[in-house]
């Protein structure tokens, strides 16, 4: 357990300050003369009577999970009685989605309406970056010499989910068509030239998407922006209708994205979200498909479950995972926009898998919150500012489904865009 404090003690720090021996994590009495900073703990155990309590105090606006909003100073030493270390770990952890598995939907995917951070109107604010601030600002008081506080962002991903990258790849679905063509408009005209020629295709918007992302990329110089498409190599064809990852039409597609500069990353299947010892086999396929010894991913439908994931996870080599942010409401899941490596709750232990925290997810503005244009868009740049006052990363999903003029989302998209460059 000492590795994971000290982990947070830096990852809060943004430098390695746990070396210094200035840091202690623990009561007064046990303190070392070393220490300027002394922040009293109040850790939790694994059961449902330690999840905080509600309402949060509130420590300079900051909502503490753990501890009191108090802070003393006695003798040149700060004392902290707002446990920000158990609160992070609340956080980064996903401690609470072990303990309530009645907060999960028919996916197994945990909502944000059960999360006791966004019942309370915080999911929507990175408090453990917060809680580095809080940090950071004791720290210097104390007379450390702290890096000074950055803003922007300090990188981007533009992320797409390819869960149908064709609407007829197969005959059947070519043979359906035309037949409702028939019926319902007396069109006689086949779509057979979209099977034959994907570029014909509807669903086949990756021209278009790749256009906007490099126009992003062309346009901010001094940001890292990153595109990666995350597909699906296997699962159940028969009741998902998966597309074969080695049919020369994907071939096709992946060549075009490597072209374009993208990244290819998993998506782990709907069967693997359930029985996640599938996510090695499916890696493999990728991984053989692509030449490559580790990947990234995201969990399709984000059906991350429990933390046993991260342990195939890490078998099957990936390294990053994109898939933690909630379905139901855009914001910050993990209390963070800062990549961090996975903490299991049960175990204490650090992963080997680091986290990108997914902020923004297109189908969630509209098809769980509800929200029209405008507020959508509002509610993008609500979430875009906090990422750029944290200087953390901005990770947004777009599918290629969403650019089918079908809704606002492929304009958002444009939108949220223009908007990135205008405040960076």
């Amino acid at each position: 357990m000492s590795k994971i404090i000290t982990y947070i003690i830096d990852f809060l720090a943004r430098f390695p300050v746990s070396q210094l021996g200035i840091v202690h994590y623990g009561s007064i009495i046990d303190a070392p003369n070393s220490a300027k900073l002394v922040i009293i703990p109040v850790f939790p155990e694994l059961e449902i009577s330690s999840l905080p309590e509600i309402p949060f105090q509130l420590l300079d606006g900051t909502p503490i999970l753990f501890g009191e909003q108090k802070v003393e100073r006695k003798n040149g030493v700060i004392i902290v009685y707002a446990d920000i270390i158990a609160s992070s770990f609340f956080l980064l952890s996903r401690y609470e989605e072990i303990l309530k598995p009645e907060g999960r939907d028919i996916h197994g995917r945990f909502l944000a309406k059960n999360s006791i951070v966004f019942q309370q109107g915080f999911g929507t604010r990175p408090l453990v970056d917060e809680y580095g601030l809080l940090f950071r600002k004791w720290l210097r008081e104390a007379g450390v010499v702290v890096p000074a506080e950055k803003r922007g962002f300090s990188k981007i991903y533009l992320t797409h989910d390819v869960d149908v990258p064709f609407r007829f790849e197969r005959l059947s679905t070519v043979f359906k068509q035309y037949v409702k063509n028939v019926i319902n408009y007396n069109y006689t005209s086949s779509p057979l030239k979209k099977f034959f020629n994907e570029q014909y295709d509807d669903n086949y918007t990756f021209p278009r998407i790749i256009e906007y992302d490099k126009t992003l990329r062309e346009s901010l110089h001094d940001i890292p922006v990153e595109s990666i498409y995350f597909m699906i190599t296997a699962g159940s064809f028969i009741n998902r209708k998966y597309y074969n990852i080695f049919s020369q039409k994907i071939n096709r597609l992946i060549n075009s994205l490597n072209v374009s500069g993208a990244k290819i990353g998993l998506h782990v299947s709907y069967e693997a979200g359930i029985k996640p010892e599938k996510i090695i086999y499916e890696a493999k396929r990728l991984k053989d498909k692509l030449g490559i010894a580790s990947i990234v991913s995201r969990h399709h439908f984000l059906q991350w479950r429990e933390p046993q994931d991260v342990v195939f996870m890490e078998q099957a080599g990936i390294t990053d995972d994109f898939t933690l942010s909630y379905a139901d409401c855009v914001g910050f899941r993990v209390g963070t926009c800062h990549p961090y490596r996975f903490i299991n709750p049960r175990t204490k232990e650090l992963t080997n898998v680091t986290i990108h925290s997914l902020e923004i997810m297109e189908c969630t503005l509209d098809r769980y919150m509800n929200l029209d244009y405008i507020n959508a868009l509002e509610k993008c740049k609500e979430i875009i500012n906090q990422v750029h006052i944290h200087h953390g990363e901005l990770v947004l999903l777009w599918h290629n489904t969403e650019f089918l003029g079908l809704n606002y989302q492929e304009s958002l998209y444009e939108a949220v865009l223009e908007y990135i460059k205008s405040v960076s």
